[in-house]
């Protein structure tokens, strides 16, 4: 084996330890935690909003395109009277 090719065997082990070794750990604050989970819970609310309105929007669409029977419209007119 080469000098060059022992060298990058080497630096590759150095660099493949790094990556499969965990990170320190830090202790999150519980005001963090809440403010995460609060984020969440925003952003699945506005998904929630955005679904329920795209299908609400379109079965109108499809009840628009389809027209069922129509009820008689009426109009009645009293006659006008004159004031004394």
């Amino acid at each position: 084996m080469t000098f060059t090719k022992c060298v990058c065997v080497l630096l590759l082990a150095a660099l493949g330890v790094m990556v499969v070794q965990p990170a320190r750990a830090e202790a999150l604050e519980p005001m963090f935690i809440s403010l995460i989970v609060g984020g969440a819970v925003v952003v699945l609310v506005l998904v929630a909003i955005l679904i329920i309105a795209n299908v609400t929007e379109g079965r109108q669409r499809t009840g628009q395109a389809v027209p069922g029977p129509v009820a008689p419209l009426v109009a009645l007119q009293t006659p006008a009277t004159e004031s004394p």
